[in-house]
């Protein structure tokens, strides 16, 4: 695609950051020159990024060149830097924005042939598990995106993701395969010069995760009502159905699209997404899957759940990743999962032929011996004002709300509609979580809320 694209488009506006307006030729020009000095022969280079036009150029050239780019954010901390420096021996760090390329002094890393890009997975910024993804991968879920997206050469996303997260970086993707510009903003949604970008760049598209909707709701339909803007999607994790609602309403009366979409990091990373027309009836829904996948409902005894019941999503596409890596040597490893994901969400399909995730595999505890989906403990106490965060242990769940909820109303709700002892239920109201720059809740925050909380 590197190649391809920065040939067809080369005349095209490529990014917009500020006031600089760079073609694809001059991005390309522009990353060659963030990368010199890295040495000729393919190697393993990190990529410091930020929402910046020279991360991209950079990003750009480095997969051009052929070489193999781990993606960390620039303001990832140095404790955690050098825990994956450590790991992986990097042939080089490359910080484009500081237009510094450090080359070290670690041996010629042994790459697999078809490796082309390391991520972090989704919600742990600082770990060494990475997830190892090939070019047609890469390609192929780019392209499947812009074609239910119906990209065209005119599209201008404002992007505020960082693109080490990989729905920041599939929306860089999906938009440099059909030629697209790429406007950036360093901006919050909650900060006025956001929505200066937004008017600025005659954005047509938005891509937030639920924490960013459930923002943009409160404020209100006024802040999106701009001539530009045409599409809006979310991805990242479940967006309360109350605000998909919203968003979908919104756009059906605006003219304009709401997606939702689902995906993993693990899977390339886009996997579904709910069509614009049933956002507004069906916001409990993740849709369908996007072209070229395919989604079995696997039950645990490893036949296939028919329409209704419950399922394991298995995921069957081009973009699947390699697999995981945990040190250095596992970069040449090959394929090990052979386009199969077991994803480890719980899903039904309805007879409307609409997923719905109705919990995780890995989300289930058994509270003095009781069963109970954490998933859904969530879904029934959170409402758009108040987010409920559920984990725990066989001995105890723990229920963190940050909100106006009353703890002892919530944990008699808990009590009366799961039948659980109340000895098993711990409820503690504490402040807003840490989220990473992509808007997750790591466990380290989540546990550092809740011993606040106490």
């Amino acid at each position: 695609m590197f190649d391809k694209v920065f040939q067809a488009f080369a005349g095209n506006r490529c990014i917009v950051d500020g006031d600089r307006a760079l073609t694809y030729a001059e991005t390309l020009d522009l990353g060659r020159s963030l990368i010199a000095g890295l040495p000729e022969a393919r190697s393993l280079v990190v990529l410091r990024c930020s929402v910046s036009a020279e991360s991209i150029a950079a990003y750009v050239a480095l997969m051009h060149a052929g070489h193999v780019p781990l993606l960390l954010e620039a303001e990832l901390s140095e404790t955690l830097s050098d825990q994956i420096y450590a790991t992986y021996r990097p042939n080089a760090i490359v910080d484009p924005v500081a237009g510094s390329v450090t080359v070290t002094d670690a041996p010629p890393a042994e790459l697999h042939p078809e490796l082309a890009l390391l991520l972090t997975t989704s919600g742990s910024t600082g770990s060494p598990k990475l997830v190892r993804q090939r070019l047609a991968g890469i390609v192929a879920n780019a392209e499947s995106i812009a074609q239910y997206l119906e990209l065209t050469a005119d599209e201008r996303p404002l992007l505020h993701l960082p693109m080490s997260y990989s729905y920041g970086l599939s929306v860089i993707h999906s938009h440099l395969a059909v030629g697209a510009s790429i406007c950036v903003t360093r901006k919050t949604v909650m900060e006025p010069g956001y929505w200066d970008d937004l008017r600025q760049h005659e954005a047509t598209s938005i891509a937030g995760v639920p924490f960013h909707y459930t923002t943009l709701r409160r404020f209100g339909e006024e802040k999106l009502s701009l001539p530009s803007l045409r599409t809006l999607t979310q991805a990242g994790g479940r967006l309360d159905p109350r605000v998909v609602s919203f968003f979908g309403d919104w756009a059906a009366r605006t003219d304009r699209k709401f997606f939702v979409m689902y995906g993993q990091t693990e899977a390339g990373p886009r996997v579904a997404y709910l069509p614009p027309e049933h956002a507004a009836a069906h916001p409990d829904a993740i849709g369908v899957a996007i072209p070229g996948v395919t989604i079995d409902l696997v039950k645990e005894d490893g036949a296939s759940a028919a329409s209704g019941e419950t399922g394991e999503m298995r995921i069957h596409s081009p973009a699947v990743m390699m697999g995981y890596a945990l040190e250095r040597a596992d970069l040449a490893k090959g394929d090990e999962l052979g386009g199969v994901l077991a994803t480890g969400d719980l899903a039904q399909q309805g007879e409307d032929g609409l997923l719905r995730i109705v919990g995780r595999s890995s989300r289930i505890l058994k509270v003095f011996g009781l069963r109970v989906n954490l998933d859904e403990v969530e879904r029934r106490i959170a409402t758009p004002e108040v987010e409920v965060f559920c984990f725990g242990n066989d001995d105890k769940l723990q229920v963190l709300i940050h909100g106006t909820l009353d703890p002892i109303e919530v944990r008699k709700a808990i009590v009366d509609a799961f039948s659980l002892p109340p000895r098993g239920i711990e409820v503690r109201r504490g402040g807003p979580v840490e989220r990473t720059a992509s808007g997750k809740v790591t466990a380290a925050a989540l546990q550092t809320a809740w011993e606040q909380a106490a």
